[in-house]
């Protein structure tokens, strides 16, 4: 199913979510080819935009192969907001602005970031931020949010509505509040009734880790398409069994253990491309354990690649692995 975001068409509905540390080049380059519509960048600084920072201004680097490409800004108030985003404009290859109005972190949320802006005080800030927004870009403006601050403050239908009325062209909403964080039930509920009250695209996002899951959400919610982060995170796989199955039904089987180890060579031969080896290594400490997820007597790769020290020391791990198991 294609999905349009202002004058933007998308082949499908299917967007790789942002990931602090995680959707760089290399992450969007690699996963881009598995499926997804679009891929959205790590969240990017306003300050950091205005004051040019080198390390940030570095992360506006992009290839032709990962386009669409949504760029994700965030800031605390609406001037530092339009002031980054100029620069965005003038310096970013990019096809869509996105909004992060939901990271719970609280080192963003004390600067009146990310979920700050979903306080009901804000509401009229909120408005217009964003409409300062639109008003100054020529791009699609999207906005990724929570359903609310806390349980006793769960107003998203009402923040979808600021958002539409602001121009904002597609809403991604992940469904759990900022004081949940990344715990507890993902609310699809309150999914569907945003949906059922704006006219705007609107993007189910929270615990989508399945094929089953991902059918389940877009069916109940009537979503105009899923956004997904963690579930992919590994399991690359997983955009490519969702846009099948949304094109003609077909479902196609998880990755084997054989091609997870595959993915996990290749995530890092892109990282250490975009960012060398050392850092290759160090990243990869990390999200190499993704990959082994799910599959038996695998504590001991873990352990050994939590652990490892250079590009040649993961290779020999890898064919360890392949030697033990294929």
């Amino acid at each position: 199913m294609k999905l349009k975001i202002g004058n933007i068409e998308l082949e499908n509905n299917i967007i790789l979510a942002p990931m602090a540390g995680i959707t760089n080049l290399a992450y969007r380059k690699m996963l881009k080819p598995f499926g997804c519509g679009m891929v959205v960048s790590e969240m990017i600084s306003d300050f950091a935009l205005i004051y040019n920072n080198k390390e940030t201004i570095n992360m506006l680097k992009t290839i032709k192969e990962e386009h669409p490409l949504a760029v994700q800004l965030f800031g605390g108030s609406k001037d530092s907001l339009v002031r980054g985003a100029k620069v965005l404009l003038e310096k970013g290859d990019f096809e869509i602005l996105d909004i992060n109005l939901g990271c719970p972190v609280p080192k963003v949320v004390k600067e009146n970031s990310g979920s700050s802006w979903l306080k009901e005080e804000r509401r009229e800030e909120l408005f217009e931020a964003m409409k300062a927004l639109v008003d100054i870009s020529n791009k699609p403006i999207t906005a990724k949010i929570r359903i609310g601050w806390d349980e006793d403050s769960i107003n998203a239908v009402e923040t979808a509505k600021i958002l539409e009325k602001a121009g904002i062209s597609l809403i991604a909403i992940h469904g759990r509040t900022r004081k949940q964080f990344y715990e507890g039930k993902v609310n699809y509920d309150i999914i569907k009734k945003v949906k059922e009250e704006v006219s705007i695209p609107v993007i189910a996002n929270g615990d989508i880790t399945s094929l089953e899951k991902a059918i389940e959400v877009i069916e109940y919610t009537k979503a105009d398409g899923l956004m997904i982060g963690r579930g992919a995170l590994g399991n690359p796989k997983l955009i490519t069994q969702i846009d099948a199955y949304l094109k003609d039904g077909t479902r196609i089987p998880n990755a084997t253990f054989e091609e997870q180890i595959e993915y996990m060579q290749h995530h890092f031969l892109e990282l250490e491309e975009v960012k060398g080896e050392y850092k290759a290594v160090q990243e990869m400490r990390g999200l190499s354990t993704h990959y082994l997820k799910g599959f038996p007597s695998c504590k001991q790769y873990k352990v050994k690649l939590t652990a490892m020290k250079s590009k040649e020391e993961f290779f020999r791990i890898v064919e360890t692995i392949k030697k033990e198991n294929f």
